[in-house]
């Protein structure tokens, strides 16, 4: 626990030693949102539009994007954040001293992990805020708990996903390309931008990646669109069970390797 704990407040310290970061990272999603907003008006000639309510449940396609802007902030922080966590600690030298200590380094990854959670949960508290005053999304104290929650089972399952994404670092070390051609898949094959509806592929894919359910149940808890509440909250939860042990087992077998190869400390 201590560890993971120092591991939080050290990520911390570095973070507020670049303050720009922060601001960058508030406000970064919203803005990829304007320039589809400028898209749909200029296409549809209005903020709403018949067919796309046939797909996604609403005609007003600004709160759905909005609202898919906002949770993809947990997806990059499992995708790039967790992904480049150690090797941000190569360009600080530290790397070979965190993992030679006499600790797991699933334990510090996972602080890396809960640093990554709580940012990015700042981060969507402040982008719902804005929503709301600008935007008018509507949320109630009743919506607050199920929203926790499902944001909760989104963060588990990319957690999984965020350790396969560290061993890689590990592995490759410049994993730029990758992390970018993992982070565009998923901004295909998940409901982010539009409905996965709009074609079969998608649509098929879609059932495997986390924050399609997360995504659906969280519209349709602000959105008021209807949703299967139990569905969502299990296949995410079996997903999760799924995601968490793989990634787990395949950080620890590539660290190792890396370890028994000697080619932790290259560059």
């Amino acid at each position: 626990m201590w560890v993971i704990i120092e591991e939080v407040r050290k990520s911390f310290r570095i973070l507020l030693a670049y303050p720009v970061e922060v601001v960058f990272w508030i406000f970064s999603p919203l803005l990829w949102v304007i320039p589809l907003v400028f898209q749909g008006k200029a296409l549809i000639g209005a903020f709403s539009s018949t067919p796309f309510g046939s797909l996604a449940g609403t005609d007003e396609f600004i709160p759905y994007v909005l609202i898919g802007a906002i949770v993809s902030t947990y997806m990059f922080s499992a995708v790039w954040s967790m992904g480049n966590s150690f090797r941000d600690e190569t360009y600080y030298g530290t790397l070979e001293h965190i993992l030679s200590a006499p600790v797991q380094p699933g334990y510090i990854l996972i602080g890396k992990g809960l640093y990554n959670s709580i940012l990015s949960t700042s981060f969507v508290i402040v982008q719902l805020l804005i929503c709301v005053f600008i935007f008018g999304l509507n949320i109630t104290l009743a919506k607050i708990f199920p929203i926790f929650l499902f944001l909760f089972l989104l963060i588990v399952g990319l957690y999984g996903i965020g350790f396969m994404a560290a061993a890689l670092t590990l592995l490759i070390k410049e994993a730029h390309g990758m992390l970018h051609m993992f982070e565009y898949v998923l901004f295909l094959f998940s409901p982010i931008r539009y409905p996965v509806e709009v074609n079969p592929i998608t649509k098929a894919i879609s059932v495997f990646i986390p924050l399609t359910y997360a995504l659906i149940a969280l519209r349709g808890l602000l959105l008021n669109i209807e949703f299967n509440f139990w569905k969502n909250s299990i296949i995410l939860l079996a997903i999760d069970c799924t995601l968490l042990p793989l990634g787990l087992f395949v950080f620890r077998r590539i660290e190792k390797r890396t370890k028994t190869r000697g080619t932790l400390a290259d560059y």
